[in-house]
């Protein structure tokens, strides 16, 4: 039921340019690292935000969201359709002991695609994963899962660590992707 949801949401995003990504734990699950998703999390590009409100306002249901003090993210929306709760971020903030990390999400954010019922489906990189998740509180378990898998099969993008490098991070996680970096 959700990869057919994904899958329609997918058609829709796709038919109208949208760029966009999924991940969390629907990215896990097709690394193997997580089971059984039960949402979606989908990124979108700061451009396209007020076109895909619409677009899932005109299939589902929007939620009212209540602001956490984890995230200062430009704009978080959340949806249901088909019975699915679907999370849409753009503009991606998470505010930390040390400051606020601003995720990027652009074209280089896609790791891959995968056709899911004849629709590509984007998904965004294990790599961000790595740094978003060490941000965000009762995570750890997906971290050393994503950490362990990057350190076994190698980091496909290294240009995202570099890049998240660059951000207002805290020393730990500087320190863990330097040393996924073997830097």
């Amino acid at each position: 039921m959700i990869f057919n949801t994904l899958s329609y949401i997918g058609e829709k995003l796709n038919e109208n340019n949208v760029l966009w990504g999924v991940g969390a734990s629907i990215l896990l699950n097709q690394y193997d690292l997580a089971y059984e998703p039960n949402d979606i999390d989908i990124l979108v590009h700061i451009k396209d935000i007020e076109r895909v409100d619409e677009i899932l306002k005109n299939i589902g249901k929007k939620k009212v969201w209540e602001k956490e003090k984890t995230y200062s993210t430009k704009h978080f929306y959340e949806y249901v359709v088909n019975d699915i709760e679907i999370d849409v971020m753009s503009g991606l903030r998470i505010n930390h002991g040390e400051g606020q990390y601003k995720h990027i999400f652009d074209s280089e954010s896609i790791s891959y695609r995968k056709e899911i019922n004849n629709v590509s489906i984007p998904f965004t990189s294990l790599e961000d994963w790595y740094v978003i998740y060490q941000l965000i509180p009762k995570r750890e378990k997906k971290v050393d899962f994503i950490g362990t898998y990057l350190r076994k099969n190698l980091v496909r993008k290294p240009e995202l660590l570099i890049r998240a490098l660059k951000g207002e991070l805290p020393k730990d996680v500087v320190k863990n992707i330097n040393g996924l970096l073997n830097l």
